[in-house]
C-alpha cells in the first residue's frame, strides 16, 4: 500500500466506537493464533450493545454466548447467527454458502454485521463462494445508512486474505493489526526505531514485515525475547494496536496510520464475558525511545548498566576491562611529538654521480 501518511494517532478509538468520519464500511482484524483480535473484536460487539446498536452477529468459530456481553441477552436489537454446529459437505459450495447468505440478510435490517472466522467458510467452502458472499454484504451494508459496517475477524494466512485487502476489492478499508508489547519493543531495539503513536515508516514497514513473516507466533513457540503465547491478552493483558485506514480518495494521501495502545480493564465481576478494553499510551506498555538512558543500576550490581547485556542491545558498545587496559597501552604519536629531537632540518646536496632514469 505504500507508506501512508500520518494522521496524530487518534484513530482507535472512532473505530471501536463506530464514529470514524468518513464512514468505514469494512473492518478487517488481523487474528493470530499466538496473539488473537478477538479481544478486539470482543470489545467492539460490547460497546455496539451498550451502545444500543442493532448488530448480527455471524458465529463460525466461537459459540455466540462467549463473543456477547452479559448484558445482551435482555436485548432484541441483537441478533445472531449460529454456524458453530453447521456440517460442511453435504450440498455443494455455491448451494452452502447461498443458504448462510440468506440467513445473514434475513436477520439484517441495520447496524453492523461481526463475522468471527471467516477464514473457517473458505476452508469448508471455497473461497471464491466467500468472496461473494462478503462483497454482496458490502453491497448492503453500503445500501443501509451509516454507521452499518461489517467487521471481520481473519488470520493473514488465510487464502482470502490478500483478495479482501486491496482496493480492488474494496476502496475502503480500516485494517487493525495487534501485537504484544515485548515484541514492538524487541523490533524498535533491534532497528533502533522509537515508538510513537505517529509511527515513522521504516518501523511501520518493519511491522508489517513481521506481520507478513508470522515473527510473533516464531519467537512466542521459541520462547524467545520475552514473548509468550497469549491468545486471549491474559499474560500481558495489554496490547499494541497497528490501525490503518484507507479511504476511497487521494491515493497514498488518503492513508493514515497510527500506533496504539489497548489495556483489559477486569470487570467487578468473575466473568470474563464483562471484562473491557481501555485505550492507554503507548508509554505504557513499551519504551517509546531504544535509545534512552537506561535506568541506573539494572545489572544489580550497585552501578549503572554498563555493558551491551546488562543495557539489553543486541550490539557490543563497551570494552572489557583488559580491553580497557590493551586499549591504554597503545603509544599514541602525537602524544609523544617533539620529543627527543632538536628540531633543526638537516639538508643534504644530492650527489652528482646520481643519474635520472627516463
Amino acid at each position: 500500500m505504500g507508506p501512508p501518511r500520518n494522521d496524530g494517532g487518534a484513530l482507535l478509538d472512532g473505530i471501536i466506537n463506530n464514529g470514524q468520519i468518513p464512514h468505514q464500511p469494512l473492518v478487517v482484524i488481523n487474528d493470530g493464533v499466538t496473539f488473537s483480535g478477538l479481544p478486539i473484536f470482543k470489545e467492539m460487539v460490547r460497546r455496539a450493545v451498550n451502545r444500543g446498536e442493532e448488530i448480527t452477529l455471524v458465529s463460525v468459530l466461537h459459540p455466540p454466548e462467549t463473543i456477547l456481553p452479559s448484558e445482551s441477552s435482555s436485548t432484541t436489537r441483537t441478533r445472531v447467527v449460529d454456524l458453530t454446529n453447521d456440517l460442511p459437505g453435504f450440498t455443494d459450495d455455491e448451494t452452502s454458502v447461498k443458504i448462510i447468505k440468506d440467513k445473514i440478510m434475513s436477520a439484517f435490517t441495520s447496524g453492523q454485521i461481526f463475522i468471527d472466522a471467516l477464514d473457517l467458510l473458505a476452508e469448508d467452502y471455497s473461497p471464491s463462494a466467500v468472496l461473494n458472499l462478503v462483497r454482496s454484504i458490502l453491497d448492503t451494508i453500503r445500501k443501509a445508512k451509516a454507521p452499518s459496517r461489517v467487521v471481520l475477524l481473519l488470520p493473514p494466512s488465510s487464502a482470502i486474505y490478500p483478495y479482501l485487502i486491496p482496493p480492488t476489492f474494496s476502496p475502503t478499508i480500516t485494517l487493525i493489526t495487534p501485537h504484544p508489547p515485548p515484541l514492538v519493543d524487541h523490533l524498535s531495539k533491534l532497528y533502533l526505531s522509537p515508538v510513537s503513536s505517529s509511527p515513522i515508516p521504516n518501523f511501520w514497514m518493519v511491522l508489517e514485515n513481521a506481520t507478513k513473516r508470522n515473527l510473533g507466533a516464531e519467537l512466542a513457540y521459541r520462547g524467545e525475547e520475552g514473548i509468550e503465547v497469549d491468545p486471549l491478552w491474559s499474560t500481558y493483558t495489554a496490547g499494541v494496536v497497528q490501525v490503518l485506514v484507507r479511504k476511497a480518495v487521494g491515493g497514498t494521501k488518503g492513508i493514515s496510520r497510527s500506533l496504539e495502545g489497548l489495556k483489559i480493564v477486569p470487570s467487578s465481576s468473575s466473568s470474563a464475558r464483562d471484562e473491557r478494553l481501555s485505550l492507554v499510551d503507548l508509554g505504557e506498555l513499551v519504551k517509546l525511545d531504544p535509545l534512552a538512558t537506561p535506568i541506573p543500576d539494572t545489572s544489580g550490581t550497585g552501578r549503572p548498566a554498563q555493558t551491551h547485556a546488562e543495557l539489553d542491545l543486541p550490539f557490543n558498545l563497551s570494552l572489557t576491562e583488559s580491553q580497557r587496559r590493551q586499549r591504554g597501552a597503545v603509544p599514541l604519536p602525537y602524544a609523544h611529538e617533539g620529543e627527543g629531537a632538536s628540531g633543526d632540518l638537516i639538508w643534504e646536496d644530492e650527489e652528482e654521480t646520481d643519474d635520472e632514469e627516463i
